[in-house]
């Protein structure tokens, strides 16, 4: 069964994986990026501080980006089924702690375990659908990422319904289970595919590690990949907070990012079109401009409809930046270990994932409020574009 001919490629199987990918990450990001949906009822029933909800989210985007990242060097030599059908078992596990735990070091525990497995689950998804394709391979992309906004769209109003009904335990038992359930399912489908992109001879090793890290440009691009997502861990952290500190109603506030989630899953299909246009690298450092631009916009909305401009404009440089980048560092760095270097990537990630709603959240008490955060976390998204840019730049180019 896993030694099937490269004409596979761009089979009903391909587009299997790609449906897959779609409904995992929908789930994943559903969970995890919709933080700021159900942070208040986690605060209440745990008894947690701002502050301490900050960290629960960093705790979780850090294990999101560190663990995936791992992951996707250490399934550059394993199959890809028991890596899978683990990250299912760590999520059942998540929920199961929350299920019984009373403190706070159980919730950043059950926190952890979640980030671990979701970022196993997103780092495979992401790098596997292109060793599937040869001639669908943007397109494929393309869909597979309407996932992420799927998930910021549908997931936040069955928070917001299952918190009023059953609490925060609840909500995760329901949530949690149905995204345990299907990677586990994902698992029994999950490979890679034979041939020369299949990566079936491990070279992740020492010396690839070694040469990794001496690529200065790799090095500026992943630091820039990292800085890039700054406004994105911002909002999925605290965008409820900032929006009724401007007066918006939380009932309106607690729904919003699904706005951008929404948009941003026509975003990443028309993103396509426009890289196939100006090139891959503009059209995700266009992106990058538009969400930097609307951070800084952010702490000046007083009513819904500005609100809802603004977080279309967000959805807008999602849908540019999320499906786009992987395509971008597995053309710029070879496909030979797509899963290793696309966790490179994940990993440099993880130090943004754990400070910036740390950094937002002290700097907001240091300032009195959020016009000072987001006008130097939109600065520091601007320079990731640059970095990221630069360091991607084709070898002939440089």
């Amino acid at each position: 069964m896993d030694d099937q001919p490269d004409s596979e490629l761009d089979s009903a199987r391909s587009w299997l994986v790609v449906a897959l990918g779609v409904l995992l990450l929908l789930l994943v990001w559903g969970v995890v990026f919709t933080f700021t949906v159900y942070s208040q009822a986690l605060s209440a029933a745990f008894g947690l501080s701002e502050l301490r909800a900050s960290t629960v989210f960093s705790v979780t985007t850090a294990a999101f980006y560190v663990a995936g990242g791992l992951a996707g060097i250490l399934a550059a030599r394993v199959p890809l089924r028991p890596v899978v059908a683990g990250a299912g078992a760590g999520v059942a596990a998540a929920v199961g702690i929350l299920q019984f735990t009373s403190s706070y070091a159980g919730v950043l525990l059950a926190f952890g375990v979640l980030g671990t497995a979701g970022g196993t689950t997103f780092v495979v998804v992401i790098s596997l659908v292109p060793q599937w394709f040869d001639e669908y391979e943007g397109r494929a992309m393309g869909i597979t990422f309407t996932g992420n906004g799927l998930g910021i769209l549908a997931l936040p109003p069955v928070w917001v319904w299952l918190l009023e009904r059953t609490g925060i335990r609840g909500a995760f038992a329901v949530i949690g289970g149905a995204t345990a359930l299907s990677i586990l399912a994902a698992a029994t489908v999950y490979r890679r595919p034979s041939g020369h992109r299949s990566g079936a001879t491990p070279t992740v090793g020492a010396d690839w590690i070694r040469d990794t890290l001496l690529d200065a440009r790799l090095l500026a691009a992943v630091a820039g990949f990292s800085l890039l997502w700054t406004w994105y861990f911002a909002l999925s952290a605290d965008l409820v907070g900032i929006l009724t500190r401007g007066g918006i109603p939380r009932p309106v506030a607690a729904t919003a990012f699904g706005i951008v989630g929404g948009v941003s899953v026509a975003a990443r299909v028309a993103s396509g079109e426009f890289a196939d246009r100006i090139g891959i690298r503009v059209t995700l450092t266009a992106g990058v401009v538009v969400a930097a631009a609307s951070l800084a916009i952010l702490p000046w909305i007083r009513a819904t409809l500005p609100m809802y401009a603004v977080l279309v404009l967000f959805g807008a440089g999602l849908g540019a930046v999320a499906p786009l980048f992987s395509p971008i560092v597995i053309g710029r760095f070879g496909p030979a270990n797509a899963t290793a270097i696309v966790g490179v990537f994940t990993v440099g990630q993880a130090a943004t994932a754990f400070s910036a709603p740390v950094v937002l959240s002290l700097l907001r008490s240091a300032s009195g409020g959020y016009t000072v955060p987001l006008l130097l976390l939109g600065v520091a998204t601007l320079l990731g574009g640059v970095l990221f840019y630069r360091g991607t730049a084709p070898v002939a180019a440089a």
